[in-house]
């Protein structure tokens, strides 16, 4: 099983690394082989634009999909898609960490969506990448009544299908902690303990009984 891990928060001291950091041991224990992206700590630019591709000719009005087109074909990327883009090629899922801001995705994520997921090749006639699974682990402020659960649960959902389910990937469960910072020590195990098992559950388990399935 070949995972990539992308992690967009900028504090290693955070709930969302100590989720982040159980992923990799329990994936790993489990005999998986991982690719990790630590969007901050890399220093990631999520700025789509000209600079993403090399000797770019004049095509009139720039146009990011076209330019990400031109630049699959001529191999003129630069070198920090070309990575991230490998990456995606040999895994078959993609776990994304992140704190749901402003009821979306942190501004880094979004820029790495926006450039490695790039036209031609993660979507559109005749990308050349192949669809994967893909799985959110997600943090938000809290939920105090079961409307706000709900409210939460129908965004994550249409945060898969507006981008995974438009270029053809299946969407696994997502994992969400509600309102860390307000809970205890207790609580946060807790969540932890919660998240092995969902890793297990939907990730190892389903895998092994797909291989069976199709033995």
């Amino acid at each position: 099983m070949n995972i990539h891990l992308v992690v967009a928060h900028p504090e290693k001291q955070s709930f969302n690394f100590a989720l982040h950091e159980l992923a990799v041991r329990v994936l790993t224990e489990q005999g998986a082989t991982l690719r990790i992206t630590d969007l901050y700590g890399e220093q990631f630019d999520p700025v789509a634009g000209h600079n993403d591709v090399s000797n770019l000719p004049e095509l009139g009005a720039f146009n990011l999909a076209k330019a990400q087109r031109w630049a699959l074909e001529h191999q003129a990327f630069c070198a920090d898609i070309y990575q991230e883009q490998e990456k995606l090629i040999v895994s078959d899922v993609l776990v994304m960490q992140f704190p749901l801001w402003w009821w979306s995705f942190p501004a880094v994520l979004k820029g790495w969506i926006d450039r490695v997921l790039s036209s031609g090749f993660a979507y559109g006639e005749g990308a050349s990448l192949a669809p994967k699974k893909v799985m959110y682990s997600i943090t938000t402020g809290g939920a105090s009544d079961q409307a706000e659960l709900d409210y939460y649960r129908d965004k994550i959902a249409g945060l898969y299908q507006d981008i995974f389910g438009f270029i053809g990937w299946q969407a696994l469960p997502p994992f969400i902690a509600h309102g860390v910072q307000k809970k205890s020590l207790p609580e946060r195990r807790s969540l932890l303990e919660q998240y092995e098992r969902h890793l297990l559950t939907h990730l190892v388990e389903s895998q092994t009984t797909g291989v069976a399935e199709h033995a």
